[in-house]
């Protein structure tokens, strides 16, 4: 005889999943410096292998707390991590891949030198 149960099958899988420890997805954070309301300046948190994932996502900084930054983790064991003592960083974009990883940041930085040179250009009275 089957027994009946109250919960959906889609519920319980998904329950019983979230009680096991979370698969973290590792990979490379980029940080966008802002000076004066526009970016300056564009890095990479780790070149080295992907070890950060993201905790958390807060909305932060400018006028209306409208930009939205991850708190990324460095952890290199598997399992959960600990509360405490993990390196922590700041960032704006997160990429699993490293080679995706340093394109953006390469576009970043030359659109941050275009602009500059753009507005100096402007401030002379240059066309072009």
């Amino acid at each position: 005889m089957r027994s009946m149960t109250n919960e959906p099958r889609a519920f319980r899988l998904i329950r019983e999943r979230m009680a096991e420890a979370p698969e973290r997805i590792r990979g490379f954070g980029m940080a966008i410096d802002v000076l004066d309301g526009y970016p300056h300046d564009a890095r990479l948190l780790d070149k080295h292998a992907p070890a950060l994932f993201v905790e958390r996502v807060a909305k932060t900084e400018g006028e209306d707390k409208d930009r939205r930054r991850f708190g990324l983790v460095e952890y290199w064991a598997d399992g959960t991590p600990p509360k405490s003592g993990l390196l922590r960083y700041v960032g704006d974009v997160f990429f699993a891949d490293h080679r995706t990883a340093e394109f953006v940041w390469q576009a970043v930085i030359e659109k941050i030198e275009n602009d500059a040179a753009r507005t100096t250009r402007a401030a002379a009275g240059i066309r072009g």
